[in-house]
C-alpha cells in the first residue's frame, strides 16, 4: 500500500508523529467523500496553506500542505481528524487520499496544532480538493490548483514520474520509477543525518523540516550505489545521539521520521545548558568513531542544514587518518533565499581538519553533481593493465 506521509506537530511538546496516509479505492469510501459536496456541516476553525509543487531530490514533483488547528477546539481524550484529499489532472481521473489521526489527550491550552502532508505530481495540470472532519462532525476544507513544471535551472532534468500522474507521497522510489540511472560502484556508506532547523534562526523543528531531511535521506540512498549503510542520526542543539542503525535499510526510514520528530528543541535538559562544548564534543565522538570503527566505511556523510554553531574544532580533538580512513563529505543544504549567504559551520571547521570537503546544496541538480562528486572520489584507481 502506498502511503502518504503526514507529519503532526503539537505545540504543547514541539514534537511531530508522522502518520501514513493511503491512496483508497472510490467505492470504499463514497459516503465520506460525498461530504465534498455537502457544506451542512458545523465549520472546523483552521488554516490551510497549500505548498507549491518542487522538484525534490528524487527528480519528482512534490506538492502538499500545511494546515494549523486551534487545540483550544478540544478537550481530554478520544478525539480523531479524517483528512482526505482528492487531486484530479485535466484529462485524468480523480485520485482519494484519505488519512486516520487519533489525537493525543489535550488539556486546556491555547496551542495550535500543525500538520504537514505531501503527494507526488508528474508535470501538468491538477484540481486539489481538500478536506479534514473531526469526530464530531465539524469540517473544514479548502480547494487550490497546482502546475508543477521545471524551473528554467531544472530544465532538461528527467523528471522520474509521468505527466498527470498522482502519487501518495513515499519515502522511496517505486519498482520502475528509480532516479538512479549511474552504473558507479557501491560504496560502504555511513550518513550522519543532523537533525536541526532549515533557518539557523528557528529554534524548533517544524513539521516541514523534518519532511525535508527524511526526504533528503532518501533521495541519498536511492541515487548513491551502496554496499552497506551505516546511519546516525544526531542533533548539536541537543548534543544527543538520537538514532543508530549499523544496517540501515529504507524500511526503517518511517523510524528516522519518528526520531526526528521527538526532538523536542524548546526543551532543553539543564545539563546541555551547563556543557557550552557540548556539541563539539559529540561531533568530535562521532567522527572518530568512524575512524575506528570495526568495519570502516569508505564515505562517510555528514547530512542536513547549515549548523548554527561556528566553533573551531581543537588541534587534538581528532584523531589521525591513515591509510584506511574512510574520506569525509559534508552535503549542506541551504534553501534558495540564502543562496547568497555564506556560513562556515562548526562540521565544515571539522571537514577541514580532516581533509574532507563540503557541497553546499540548494537545488535537485545541485544534489545530483555533489554525488557525482563522491562518486569520482571513491572509483578505484585504473590498474596498469586497464591502462594499457
Amino acid at each position: 500500500m502506498r502511503s502518504l506521509v503526514l507529519v503532526f506537530t503539537l505545540a504543547i511538546v514541539v514534537s511531530a508523529v508522522a502518520f501514513p496516509q493511503a491512496v483508497v479505492d472510490p467505492a470504499k469510501v463514497r459516503d465520506l467523500l460525498t461530504r465534498f459536496e455537502s457544506h451542512a456541516h458545523e465549520q472546523l476553525r483552521c488554516e490551510v496553506i497549500p505548498i507549491k509543487p518542487a522538484l525534490n531530490f528524487a527528480f519528482r514533483f512534490q506538492a502538499g500542505f500545511i494546515v494549523h488547528v486551534p487545540l483550544n477546539q478540544y478537550s481530554g481524550k478520544g478525539h480523531r481528524w479524517v483528512m482526505l484529499v482528492r487531486v484530479t489532472p485535466d484529462g485524468g481521473e480523480t485520485v482519494p487520499l484519505m488519512s486516520v489521526i487519533n489525537l493525543p489527550e489535550i488539556p486546556q491550552t491555547k496551542a495550535v496544532a500543525e500538520i504537514g502532508g505531501g503527494y507526488l505530481v508528474g508535470e501538468g495540470h491538477y484540481e486539489v480538493q481538500w478536506m479534514m472532519f473531526d469526530d464530531g462532525g465539524r469540517v473544514c476544507r479548502k480547494n487550490w490548483t497546482v502546475e508543477p513544471k521545471p524551473t528554467r535551472a531544472e530544465r532538461g532534468i528527467r523528471v522520474a514520474i509521468p505527466p498527470k500522474t498522482v502519487r501518495s507521497f513515499f519515502w522511496f522510489a517505486e519498482p520502475g520509477e528509480r532516479s538512479n540511472f549511474d552504473d558507479a560502484a557501491p560504496v560502504r556508506l555511513t550518513v550522519l543525518l543532523h537533525a536541526a532547523p532549515i533557518s539557523t534562526r528557528r529554534t524548533t523543528l517544524r513539521a516541514s523540516d523534518s519532511l525535508m531531511l527524511v526526504g533528503l535521506l532518501s533521495s541519498l540512498l536511492e541515487r548513491l550505489p551502496t554496499r552497506s549503510v551505516r546511519l546516525v542520526v544526531f542533533s548539536l542543539d541537543q548534543q544527543a545521539e538520537l538514532f543508530r542503525q549499523e544496517s540501515f535499510s529504507p524500511k526503517a526510514l518511517d523510524q528516522v521520521q519518528q526520531a526526528i520528530s521527538n526532538v523536542q528543541l524548546g526543551v532543553v535538559d539543564y545539563r546541555v545548558l551547563q556543557n557550552r562544548h557540548g556539541h563539539v564534543d559529540l561531533l568530535a565522538n562521532l567522527i572518530n568513531a568512524e575512524v575506528h570503527a570495526k568495519e570502516p566505511s569508505d564515505v562517510v556523510l555528514f547530512l542536513g542544514p547549515t549548523a548554527r554553531y561556528a566553533d573551531s574544532m581543537p588541534q587534538d580533538a581528532l584523531e589521525r587518518l591513515d591509510a584506511g580512513s574512510p574520506q569525509f563529505f559534508y552535503f549542506q543544504y541551504r534553501p534558495y533565499y540564502r543562496r547568497a549567504a555564506t556560513f562556515s559551520d562548526v562540521i565544515t571547521a571539522s571537514l577541514r581538519r580532516l581533509h574532507g570537503k563540503t557541497l553546499l546544496i540548494h537545488s535537485p541538480n545541485e544534489f545530483a553533481k555533489a554525488i557525482q562528486q563522491v562518486e569520482r572520489a571513491v572509483r578505484p584507481a585504473p590498474s596498469a593493465a586497464s591502462e594499457k
